[in-house]
Protein backbone atom coordinates (compact mmCIF):
# COMPACT_ATOMS: atom_id res chain seq x y z
CA UNK A 1 0.00 0.00 0.00
CA UNK A 2 3.02 2.06 0.92
CA UNK A 3 4.09 2.38 -3.01
CA UNK A 4 0.35 2.76 -4.42
CA UNK A 5 0.36 5.94 -2.14
CA UNK A 6 3.52 6.81 -3.24
CA UNK A 7 2.95 6.50 -7.02
CA UNK A 8 -0.04 9.28 -6.58
CA UNK A 9 2.19 11.59 -4.62
CA UNK A 10 4.50 11.90 -6.94
CA UNK A 11 1.85 12.21 -10.07
CA UNK A 12 3.28 14.89 -11.80
CA UNK A 13 6.91 13.73 -11.11
CA UNK A 14 8.04 12.37 -14.91
CA UNK A 15 11.29 12.85 -14.72
CA UNK A 16 12.61 10.46 -11.38
CA UNK A 17 13.18 6.99 -11.36
CA UNK A 18 10.95 4.02 -9.29
CA UNK A 19 11.96 0.51 -8.25
CA UNK A 20 10.84 -2.43 -10.08
CA UNK A 21 9.51 -2.79 -6.18
CA UNK A 22 8.36 0.67 -6.45
CA UNK A 23 6.20 -0.04 -9.59
CA UNK A 24 4.86 -3.25 -9.90
CA UNK A 25 3.40 -3.08 -5.99
CA UNK A 26 1.82 -0.05 -7.54
CA UNK A 27 0.63 -1.85 -10.53
CA UNK A 28 -0.79 -4.52 -8.33
CA UNK A 29 -2.83 -2.37 -5.94
CA UNK A 30 -4.01 -0.25 -8.81
CA UNK A 31 -5.26 -3.66 -10.65
CA UNK A 32 -6.71 -4.74 -7.72
CA UNK A 33 -8.27 -1.64 -7.19
CA UNK A 34 -9.58 -1.49 -10.57
CA UNK A 35 -11.46 -5.25 -10.07
CA UNK A 36 -13.17 -3.85 -6.94
CA UNK A 37 -14.41 -0.55 -9.08
CA UNK A 38 -15.52 -3.19 -11.93
CA UNK A 39 -17.12 -5.65 -9.58
CA UNK A 40 -18.95 -2.52 -8.38
CA UNK A 41 -20.13 -1.85 -11.77
CA UNK A 42 -21.44 -4.88 -13.01
CA UNK A 43 -23.32 -4.68 -9.48
CA UNK A 44 -24.73 -1.86 -9.02
CA UNK A 45 -24.61 -0.13 -12.91
CA UNK A 46 -22.55 2.49 -11.80
CA UNK A 47 -19.31 4.70 -13.37
CA UNK A 48 -16.71 3.43 -11.06
CA UNK A 49 -14.56 2.04 -13.25
CA UNK A 50 -14.52 4.44 -15.85
CA UNK A 51 -14.02 7.33 -12.75
CA UNK A 52 -11.27 5.58 -10.99
CA UNK A 53 -9.42 5.21 -14.56
CA UNK A 54 -9.56 8.83 -15.53
CA UNK A 55 -8.47 9.48 -11.68
CA UNK A 56 -5.80 7.36 -12.35
CA UNK A 57 -4.36 7.97 -15.61
CA UNK A 58 -1.83 10.44 -14.41
CA UNK A 59 0.09 8.54 -11.57
CA UNK A 60 -0.11 5.42 -13.80
CA UNK A 61 1.54 7.25 -16.94
CA UNK A 62 3.69 8.85 -14.38
CA UNK A 63 4.52 5.56 -12.48
CA UNK A 64 5.37 4.06 -15.90
CA UNK A 65 7.62 6.77 -17.16
CA UNK A 66 9.51 6.90 -14.09
CA UNK A 67 9.90 3.12 -13.78
CA UNK A 68 11.17 3.28 -17.73
CA UNK A 69 14.00 5.85 -16.55
CA UNK A 70 15.06 3.39 -14.49
CA UNK A 71 15.97 1.05 -16.32
CA UNK A 72 17.83 3.26 -18.54
CA UNK A 73 14.80 4.08 -21.53
CA UNK A 74 13.25 6.84 -22.32
CA UNK A 75 9.65 7.35 -20.99
CA UNK A 76 8.26 7.82 -24.63
CA UNK A 77 8.76 3.61 -24.72
CA UNK A 78 5.37 3.83 -23.07
CA UNK A 79 3.72 5.03 -26.51
CA UNK A 80 4.80 1.30 -27.38
CA UNK A 81 1.64 0.67 -25.22
CA UNK A 82 -0.70 1.41 -28.66
CA UNK A 83 1.52 -1.35 -30.88
CA UNK A 84 -1.46 -3.26 -32.08
CA UNK A 85 -1.18 -6.78 -30.17
CA UNK A 86 2.68 -6.55 -29.60
CA UNK A 87 3.14 -3.07 -28.10
CA UNK A 88 1.66 -4.11 -24.29
CA UNK A 89 3.71 -7.25 -24.28
CA UNK A 90 7.00 -5.20 -25.56
CA UNK A 91 5.56 -2.88 -22.53
CA UNK A 92 5.23 -5.53 -20.15
CA UNK A 93 9.22 -6.44 -21.01
CA UNK A 94 10.47 -3.34 -20.78
CA UNK A 95 8.96 -2.27 -17.22
CA UNK A 96 10.35 -5.74 -15.82
CA UNK A 97 13.72 -4.62 -16.99
CA UNK A 98 16.49 -4.64 -14.24
CA UNK A 99 17.23 -1.14 -12.26
CA UNK A 100 20.44 0.30 -14.18
CA UNK A 101 22.85 0.99 -10.80
CA UNK A 102 24.59 4.59 -13.00
CA UNK A 103 21.47 5.72 -13.67
CA UNK A 104 19.86 5.80 -10.00
CA UNK A 105 23.34 6.88 -8.86
CA UNK A 106 22.66 10.24 -11.63
CA UNK A 107 19.58 10.63 -10.02
CA UNK A 108 20.68 10.38 -6.25
CA UNK A 109 23.57 12.88 -6.86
Amino acid sequence: MRFYLLAWRRSFDFSGCSSKQEFWWFFLVHALVSLVCILADVAMKSWFDATYGILSLIPTLSAIARRLHDSGKSGYWGFAFFVPIVGPFWLAYLLAQPTLTHMTEEASA
